[in-house]
């Protein structure tokens, strides 16, 4: 596997090869995760020169990947100890697989709404002047008709016992029939 491009950058701060070596083996973890990594860039920002008196400093990466690009950016407080680099660095590429992951399931069609499958039954029950009736489907379960619910709005050619097909939906008062289809 190809190794990706990657630049590790510190800003207003010297260089540290251990906290190079730390980000460095958290970007080869993201790279067995996600094998698609073309680049990491990844700063390491302490307050400027105006800003002595700062208690923070920020940690940015961006992951290149096919499709849009993975930003992740967080702010810690600073002190000397090399605990809270390590600690600020785990955190920011926890982040940025948690943001990985949702960008795979969005570009796997993973995120797409599924619609209910299509049942048949058979018309159990049906209230003409009100507009609503009953359907039992295949498995027995009673499912709750409208006029509306008819794709073709032929409320008139429906009677007790014609074959119908539909999806059936949750509503407030149980399940109800969608896309109710008569077959022939």
């Amino acid at each position: 596997m190809p190794q990706s491009q990657s630049n590790i950058s510190f800003l207003n701060m010297d260089s540290s090869p251990v906290v190079e070596a730390h980000i460095s083996d958290r970007i080869t973890e993201l790279e067995k995760y996600h094998p698609r990594i073309v680049g990491c860039d990844v700063v390491v920002a302490a307050p400027g020169k105006k800003q002595v008196n700062a208690r923070e400093f920020d940690i940015r990466l961006t992951i290149r990947v096919p499709g849009p690009d993975i930003h992740v950016s967080r702010s810690f407080g600073r002190s000397t100890a090399a605990e809270d680099v390590s600690l600020a660095v785990h955190q920011v590429f926890d982040a940025a697989r948690r943001e990985l992951k949702e960008q795979g399931k969005k570009m796997s069609g993973l995120d797409v709404k599924h619609h209910a499958p299509i049942l048949h039954g058979t018309i159990d029950r049906l209230f003409e002047g009100e507009g609503y009736g009953f359907i039992r489907g295949d498995d027995g379960q009673d499912v709750y008709l409208g006029r509306d619910s008819l794709v073709t709005g032929d409320w008139e050619k429906l009677h007790v016992g014609a074959k119908v097909r539909f999806r059936e939906q949750d509503g407030d008062k149980g399940p109800y029939a969608a896309n109710v289809a008569i077959l022939s």
